[in-house]
């Protein structure tokens, strides 16, 4: 059952578009340290007068969807994101790979501090995440409990980050089946969708023919070829993406307006790419923004009273 927050006189306006399917979703994808881009999509947004109504995310996007389901400004979400990702260094945390290459102590602390005890449905925003459930090989849309439990289940990078398991089953990252969740948005039905998609462009490329690792006593040598070549990060974020590129495609048409903002000379990996991924992602979609026709159903939300 639908639920909605009323705490200020804007949130009446943001009711009735809900109801009469006026309301504006945003959905924004997965894809590593390019999902900084996303901060910059909502600026230019919020700049255009477009009021977001719902909020929907995969892995990074999710984090990020979630603050701004939080009301977070923009100033708010470069700060607490700069922290929590170049500052911090949450993947630092290496463990013994059993499970993962690292222990997600430090993912699970920073999510933990960022939204405590919060469940989804105490956002001001209608908001959801995407987790892939791997015992039963099926995405899961968490629109309702424990926020920072699900948006772990949601960024769990298989083989990076240990699973979250839930009533004996097993969820990982939602990227791996769902990267861009706007079928779970257009289930609403509540009105035009904004699909934000930061993970398109190539991952990485390789310098290097071998198809093999050298033995440890080579592996100097090797290192100081300089060449470029993938490395165990990289590859596992990748292939935990790509088996959904196909449904991301299709889901792509299924936007009313989709932003897909330049993002191939960032590496998925690169926190220190903070300020170019914001930069890129605000530069793209302030134009993409610009050139909508005046009668667009999304500029419609410009005419009602601001979210804040």
């Amino acid at each position: 059952m639908a639920h909605h927050h009323v705490a200020r006189a804007s949130d009446i306006a943001r009711v009735a578009r809900l109801l009469t399917g006026r309301g504006v979703g945003i959905v924004l994808s997965g894809g590593g340290a390019r999902g900084f881009a996303h901060i910059g999509i909502v600026k230019a947004l919020r700049e255009a007068g477009i009021r977001i109504d719902l909020v929907g995310g995969t892995s990074m996007g999710a984090i990020l969807g979630a603050g701004v389901a939080q009301r977070w400004s923009i100033e708010e979400l470069t700060e607490r994101f700069r922290r929590a990702f170049v500052e911090a260094k949450p993947l630092r945390d290496y463990t013994l790979p059993l499970v993962s290459l690292v222990s997600g102590r430090r993912v699970t602390r920073m999510l933990r501090h960022a939204f405590g005890d919060l469940t989804i449905e105490d956002l001001p925003l209608d908001f959801f995440c995407v987790s892939s459930n791997l015992t039963t090989g099926h995405s899961v849309v968490h629109r309702r409990g424990e926020l920072w439990r699900w948006l772990r289940a949601s960024v769990a990078i298989p083989g990076v980050l240990p699973p979250v398991p839930h009533r004996g089953e097993v969820l990982v990252d939602g990227g791996t089946m769902n990267n861009l969740p706007v079928d779970a948005m257009r289930e609403l039905g509540r009105g035009p969708v904004i699909g934000c998609d930061v993970g398109a462009d190539r991952a990485f490329t390789s310098e290097a023919d071998e198809a093999d690792v050298p033995l440890p006593w080579q592996l100097l040598s090797w290192l100081r070829e300089q060449r470029r070549r993938p490395n165990i990060f990289q590859i596992l974020w990748r292939a935990g993406m790509v088996n959904s590129s196909a449904m991301t495609a299709a889901h792509r048409e299924k936007s009313d307006l989709l932003l897909q903002p330049p993002l191939a000379q960032i590496d998925m990996l690169n926190w220190s790419a903070f300020e170019r991924a914001i930069d890129a992602g605000y530069e793209y979609a302030s134009r993409r923004l610009a050139s909508l026709p005046a009668d667009s159903p999304l500029l419609g939300s410009t005419r009602s009273q601001a979210d804040g």
